[in-house]
């Protein structure tokens, strides 16, 4: 016998079982924009992330922030891309700042320590495509 979890009533999106279950979608990135302005919460730590498509290796997250608003030094398991859509971001790595304005992409190898910090109001593209863990 299957138990279906329940969803907590405070869900802000559908579940990503539904949201990722189609083969393909186009997504408006605008309209996108617009649902995570208009989610009533307030932004964590000055931004806002959507999820617009996830698999096992690949995932892509678009981000909306404020001014002065930071995410502090991190790395991923993965290639990333950073794409500035408008706005500046300032990303700092162990070997240099990288200042970015919109329609600028940031290439970053796996594994790379990376903060990111909005010069001005930010909307911004992640793609991060996971390395597979190796079997031994």
């Amino acid at each position: 016998m299957t138990t279906k979890r329940s969803e907590p009533s405070e869900r802000l999106r559908a579940h990503p079982a539904e949201r990722f279950a189609d083969d393909e979608r186009i997504l408006d990135l605008a309209q996108c924009t617009q649902t995570l302005l208009s989610e009533d919460h307030k932004a964590v730590d000055g931004h806002r992330q959507y999820t617009l498509s996830r698999s096992d290796t690949h995932t892509t997250i678009l981000f909306h922030f404020e001014k002065g608003s930071r995410i502090p030094e991190h790395m991923v398991r993965g290639d990333v891309s950073i794409h500035v859509l408008d706005g500046q971001l300032e990303v700092e790595t162990p070997s240099q700042t990288h200042r970015l304005k919109a329609e600028q992409i940031l290439v970053l190898a796996a594994g790379v320590k990376h903060d990111v910090h909005a010069l001005s109001e930010t909307r911004m593209l992640l793609t991060v495509q996971l390395t597979p863990k190796q079997k031994n």
